[in-house]
């Protein structure tokens, strides 16, 4: 365990008689806090592993996945500063901030330069938020009930209720009502504000579209509770309790307060992404609240009831503000003091876990995305297409369809029609206009690369399907007829099946088309169709292709190249070639194969023949199945490095008078 750093002395210490003992203060007499806990071993857990980080920072990549447990997941997270990370906060601010829990928003808060006053009331809690926030000397743990410190008047600029507004009721003192308990602890936290500070809460909406589907209430384990207003029953007399918008609404009007409302996604627990009030209707915005639906946050299983369907449904009504699962909520005393606090009408949050290191963001007002956050350059500013993401317009779809068929045949058609206009973008790009075709412009969604599938054209298609089918699966499960349609694998293979008799025809039909392969064996083992990877490729003009290999290739291995798996129709065919490289992801620099076409470390031709012309390198293909084959062995490559990516890149047509229309 660190050694205790001198601890900061707390602003709170002005009007408060405390101690501080082990890098935290409390009451010098009372030393009272709270009873709340993630329990023993949760806690011993999550000590260990701060005392074992080297780095502390709210993105620490030690504290990235996989989780044992969803308390280490919410504790740990750097999803959990994504909450507070789209707003416009005052710089340097003096923060309040009640419920710190075990410091995860706290060290964001101190990494970002703010001078934090962290209440918290349980012991064990305020030490591990003590342990996060070691080395910040602007930070100032406290253990103690919120209800029982004295505030300094007008000596804030915030105050953060993060996960703490639904207990209100049950840390209060006695014989007050929920209402009334927060009524009370807001009065009291606006009394500490400077005259343009700001409250920011971030709680659970009464009425979210998951629990209007009848998923677990967060808290209380058991569903609908809330939806019936929380009656006086056994099981909801723990004094927690939520509010929708308009109970909050009149609770700020009753205050004299100014308001604005964001919505984070899937919820405030876990951020990533956000839609503010201005949002709503924003271009865009279908998309991420298309893709970030209700999650279960209870140990409890959720009903079996279409969530993703109702979620959908409820926002494609315009009920999105009303029934979002969360709130963000920003309070002031002037609208001037919340004057540009959310400058986005949404953002969609970088993901390090994903390999994705740039977010995205629409500006208010603005009609093209920009990256998120601006790293001090411009980056590219993408234009922003309009229209329903793939995937919810097939749930749609599959809860409209008569029967497997009709169903079966919209997916392979808009599928086909994709791949016929080269259309082959990432599945959670793909967007439909009103009439249901596939946009050619997909949404710029982070990390997501044209390109990218794996297996060419068809295994483009099957990437999609499965992504659609995972995402969806529970929804679709609902659905009585899908076990009539075989369930979603009998129709994912007959729309496969389908699809691959209509790519087969495209190459024995009219037109300027053909396959291309990469095959790969080890020394011992003959080239076969179970190691194969395939492209579609037009037989015109250049054309980069990118085979994601779907198993590694390492550096004892051949590779086999077939520049047109079909026959060309046509007694002589000459394709240069531009580029020709092996790597492990997309990102890597690789290894250039183009030495071993010029330097006569093929091992192997058929059909075809290598011609240098000065810098270039030419196939001249003289039958219906050309093939190279290169070895990797005398490359020298490191023992141990593997290739899951070749990327080639033609150039058809160079002796066009030779190729015959088709």
């Amino acid at each position: 365990m660190r050694s205790n750093q001198t601890a900061c002395r707390p602003i709170l210490n002005t009007v408060n008689n405390l101690v501080c003992k082990d890098g935290i203060w409390r009451h010098a007499t009372e030393g009272q806090g709270l009873e709340y806990s993630d329990g023993l071993q949760e806690e011993a857990g999550l000590r260990q592993t701060l005392d074992e980080a080297d780095d502390l920072s709210w993105n620490s990549p030690e504290f990235g996945p996989p989780y044992n447990s969803w308390a280490q997941e919410y504790h740990l997270s750097t999803l959990r500063a994504n909450l507070l990370r789209g707003l416009k906060l005052p710089g340097s601010a003096r923060v309040l901030e009640i419920g710190a829990g075990c410091g995860a928003v706290t060290r964001y808060l101190g990494d970002t330069g703010c001078r934090v006053d962290a209440v918290e009331g349980g012991g064990t809690r305020a030490g591990l938020a003590r342990e996060r926030c070691a080395g910040l000397d602007q930070v100032s743990i406290i253990h103690a009930n919120f209800h029982q410190l004295n505030l300094p008047d007008h000596h804030y600029d915030l105050a953060l209720f993060i996960g703490v507004l639904e207990y209100a009721q049950r840390f209060a003192p006695a014989d007050l009502s929920a209402r009334e308990a927060v009524l009370q602890m807001l009065r009291k936290a606006m009394g500490a504000l400077s005259p343009r500070g700001q409250v920011i809460i971030a709680i659970e909406n009464r009425l979210g579209a998951k629990y209007l589907t009848g998923w677990p209430e967060d808290h209380l384990g058991t569903s609908w509770p809330g939806i019936a207003g929380y009656p006086a029953t056994e099981s909801v007399q723990e004094g927690i309790r939520t509010f929708d918008r308009p109970e909050w609404e009149s609770l700020f009007t009753e205050l004299d307060l100014k308001c604005r409302f964001f919505y984070p996604l899937p919820d405030y627990k876990l951020p990533k992404a956000v839609i503010s009030d201005s949002g709503v209707d924003a271009p865009g915005v279908d998309s991420i609240w298309g893709r970030h639906v209700s999650v279960n946050r209870t140990p409890v299983a959720p009903p079996p009831v279409p969530a993703r369907f109702q979620q959908n449904a409820l926002y494609r009504s315009g009920l999105f503000s009303a029934c979002a699962d969360s709130f963000g909520i920003v309070l002031a005393n002037t609208d001037e003091a919340l004057e540009g606090v959310m400058p986005y009408d949404w953002i969609v949050f970088e993901d390090s876990t994903m390999g994705v290191d740039q977010g995205i963001s629409l500006t208010r007002g603005a009609g093209a995305v920009r990256p998120f956050p601006d790293r001090g350059s411009p980056g590219e500013v993408v234009s922003l297409p309009r229209g329903e993401p793939l995937f919810q317009y097939w749930l749609r779809c599959a809860a409209a369809s008569r029967d497997r068929q009709s169903f079966l045949r919209l997916l392979f058609e808009q599928l086909s029609s994709a791949i016929r206009a080269g259309n082959l973008s990432p599945a959670c790009a793909l967007l439909v206009d009103d009439a249901g075709e596939i946009l050619a412009e997909p949404f710029p969604w982070p990390g997501a690369k044209s390109g990218e599938s794996r297996g060419g054209a068809y295994g483009w298609a099957e990437t999609v399907l499965d992504q659609f089918f995972c995402l969806a699966q529970a929804d679709l499960e609902s659905l009585p007829k899908m076990g009539e349609w075989e369930g979603k694998g009998g129709v994912k293979q007959g729309v496969l099946d389908q699809l691959k008799r209509d790519l087969e025809h495209q190459i024995d039909s009219p037109g300027r088309l053909t396959f291309s392969a990469i095959y790969w064996a080890s020394a011992t083992e003959e080239f076969s169709e179970k190691r194969k990877c395939v492209m579609l490729c037009p037989l015109e003009g250049t054309q980069s292709l990118v085979f994601a290999l779907p198993e590694p290739v390492d550096s004892e291995m051949s590779l086999r190249f077939d520049p047109s798996d079909h026959d060309l129709e046509t007694s002589t065919q000459t394709v240069v070639v531009e580029a020709l490289r092996a790597s492990a992801g997309r990102d890597e620099s690789g290894v250039d194969l183009m030495p071993a076409l010029t330097g006569g470390e093929i091992g192997l031709t058929h059909q075809l023949r290598i011609v240098t012309q000065g810098d270039e390198v030419l196939l001249e293909i003289q039958g219906n199945d050309p093939w190279l084959v290169i070895d990797l062995a005398p490359f020298g490559l490191p023992a141990g490095i593997v290739f899951k990516w070749v990327e080639v890149r033609l150039r058809w047509g160079v002796n066009d008078s030779t190729v015959k229309p088709l």
